[in-house]
């Protein structure tokens, strides 16, 4: 399974919850009775929403990397650390918990990114200045471990099709 490409506006309500787009849901609703993802922080200033069939193989590739290395054990730590799984409630919303909308600056509208694998979750604000000033920096601890876990896109492989 490979999600869709685009960009999307939602908004958080005053408990932290936003809607899942139609076009998301239309991935997810006809596979699962319930429907599963992972949010977490990712490297940059935003968020990232796993579903869970792929969260499991992120995990599994990041349990492979030798945690003996402190600069590894922190990545993963990074990684790790603030992942929290979520459930589309009956409204099709997910909550995303205080400390990471606090880490992404989140605060009413938000802007879903869809990457290959998972969703991203950004102020618009800061999305457009990222955007605007896109520079990849070759020698991030943090890049190389996500390199090392999306493996020259061997990843995809190990993804399971929904039916």
């Amino acid at each position: 399974m490979k999600l869709l490409a685009g960009a999307y506006d939602s908004t958080l309500d005053s408990k932290g919850r936003f809607q899942l787009p139609t076009v998301f849901l239309q991935e997810f609703i006809p596979t699962e009775t319930e429907v599963r993802f992972v949010i977490n922080r990712s490297s940059e200033k935003c968020l990232t929403l796993f579903p869970m069939n792929i969260w499991n193989v992120y995990v599994e590739r990041l349990g492979k990397i030798n945690t003996f290395d402190p600069k590894n054990r922190r990545a993963v730590r990074y990684f790790m650390g603030d992942a929290t799984e979520v459930k589309l409630d009956s409204k099709n919303r997910l909550l995303i918990p205080k400390t990471l909308q606090e880490y992404a600056s989140l605060e009413k509208d938000l802007r879903l990114v869809s990457l290959p694998t998972f969703i991203e979750i950004w102020n618009p604000e800061l999305y457009k200045e990222t955007f605007d000033k896109f520079v990849v920096n070759e020698e991030d601890t943090i890049r190389e471990v996500a390199n090392f876990v999306f493996n020259d896109g061997k990843f995809f492989e190990d993804i399971p099709d929904i039916p």
